[in-house]
């Protein structure tokens, strides 16, 4: 074949690096990836190739290709972002990762996994189930079939938080291929034969996490496991997201994780309706205002044995009750519920969440948040405003916190519902989001901000701070080919 463009010579060259079976340039497939389906205020990209590598040597050919025809790559693993961070804004060869999803290591006296970065939740829980039944990971309350490196990158929260923090605290290491096409290994493994912590080395693990895909592509990661012991889940309730809030504060400093607890989340109550949808529940024609308890939050104890858990279990229940909220065991609110709607309850409890009705897909429907990092008691605050600006805009807030590192830190967002068949809801959406990102600002930071949001953070930063980013992206990336457009 005589390559006559600049066009076909980089397809040829992509086919010839990973196969012709895993390069695309058909325009029915490249549709699918311009964006996630879940955003709303960002706009879908293009690509010009869609590849699915399978070992970091073909990325690493791959990078070395779009350096030297100074082409973008986006590197992605599902899709599901919602935020756009995967969205290809400036053309070029979009990087499935999900050819990568195999588990490489598990050591289960050190009790970490080594696994390839286009691993998936549902892949990865799949494999501890039959192989390592003992261990678990840190697992996100997002779909199945998203990535686990990139929620590990992203700061994601797990149902290990409470004992472990964020994403990005359960990374041990990571192989990545930088923007040159060098291989660089950080860790432990840098300098001994086993990938069990990020100290006491320099921990350059820092250049890639929270990027968006700009400094690297990770092509493995050693992250922590933590023992499967028996658990316990209650429902917490209170009336009020700010008296919540309080009864957290007080089992934080009761010990938190030293109770056994290793997971607390709240949701308020229409997130809570939301989640009915599947059972024929219109959120359309429910009321804007809260009725009744608006803070349901869900609290896991774990224990070696029945009486470790009868004595927490005492600790938390009296300390919840004392300030005015209502605990009840998980099986107990199942009993309660009516028949049609207690598939909500494994739904919440079992991990990876197989939650999409929320979204009405069938319907048209998508779901964009904005959220977080901030102070405990700014949390209710973020909430309250909240509820004015999306009721501004004929919206439900749908509420969600999640605390961290015994309480540490939090994370709270708010999601908004649209119709992307309906261009004036769709509008009305954004500007809702856009005012949403602007509240926040008073109380926490970004997290995972859209691309607009990002131009946001770059005019309000600290310029040391934001000019130090700058030198290190244009260091790591001196053609700017990863993911440009995106990320700070």
């Amino acid at each position: 074949m005589v390559v006559t463009s600049r066009y076909e010579r980089v397809y040829e060259q992509l086919c010839s690096i990973a196969g012709s079976r895993y390069v695309s340039n058909r325009q029915e497939e490249l549709f699918l990836y311009r964006w996630d389906y879940f955003t709303c205020s960002t706009p879908p990209g293009r690509c010009d190739f869609v590849v699915l590598p399978g070992s970091t040597e073909e990325v690493q050919e791959i990078i070395y290709l779009a350096n030297r025809e100074r082409i973008p790559v986006v590197p992605m693993v599902s899709g599901l972002n919602n935020a756009g961070l995967a969205n290809p804004l400036q053309g070029g060869i979009v990087l499935d990762l999900r050819r990568m999803n195999r588990v490489l290591e598990v050591n289960e006296d050190d009790m970490y996994a080594v696994v390839e970065g286009g691993i998936t939740w549902a892949d990865l829980a799949l494999y501890l189930n039959k192989k390592h039944p003992t261990l678990r990971p840190p697992i996100t309350w997002s779909p199945p079939a998203t990535g686990v490196v990139p929620s590990l990158l992203e700061n994601g929260m797990h149902d290990l938080g409470m004992v472990g923090g964020c994403g990005s605290d359960f990374i041990n290491g990571l192989e990545v291929v930088l923007p040159t096409g060098e291989i660089v290994v950080t860790g432990s493994l840098a300098l001994s034969d086993s990938w069990y912590s990020r100290p006491p080395l320099p921990d350059i693990s820092g250049l890639f996490i929270g990027w968006s895909g700009r400094t690297g592509i990770v092509t493995k990661a050693s992250m922590k496991l933590w023992p499967k012991l028996p658990r316990r889940d209650y429902s917490l309730s209170a009336k009020t997201f700010k008296d919540g809030i309080e009864i957290e504060m007080a089992l934080f400093k009761a010990g938190g994780p030293l109770l056994g607890i290793c997971d607390i989340t709240a949701i308020n109550s229409f997130w809570s309706l939301a989640s009915r949808t599947y059972s024929g529940l219109d959120l359309s024609r429910v009321p804007l205002e809260p009725r009744g308890a608006d803070y349901m939050g869900m609290l896991t104890v774990m224990a070696s044995t029945e009486k470790e858990m009868e004595a927490k279990a005492e600790v938390i229940c009296d300390i919840t009750k004392k300030l005015g909220g209502r605990i009840t065991v998980y099986e107990e609110v199942q009993r309660v519920m009516a028949e049609n709607e207690r598939g909500i309850t494994p739904l919440v409890l079992n991990c990876p969440v197989q939650e999409f009705p929320i979204w009405n897909f069938y319907m048209g429907g998508i779901g964009e948040w904005i959220g977080g990092y901030m102070p405990i008691r700014r949390v209710p605050e973020y909430y309250l405003e909240s509820l004015e600006i999306t009721k501004k805009y004929g919206k439900h807030a749908l509420y969600y916190h999640r605390a961290m590192f015994g309480g540490h830190y939090n994370i709270a967002r708010t999601l908004v519902l649209s119709n992307k068949d309906d261009p004036e809801d769709m509008r009305r959406t954004r500007e809702c989001l856009m005012e949403l990102d602007s509240a926040l600002r008073k109380y926490g930071v970004r997290y995972k901000p859209q691309y607009w949001a990002v131009l946001r953070n770059n005019n309000k930063g600290h310029a040391g701070t934001l000019g130090l980013i700058s030198r290190i992206k244009k260091m790591l990336d001196p053609n700017n080919i990863l993911n440009p457009g995106q990320g700070m």
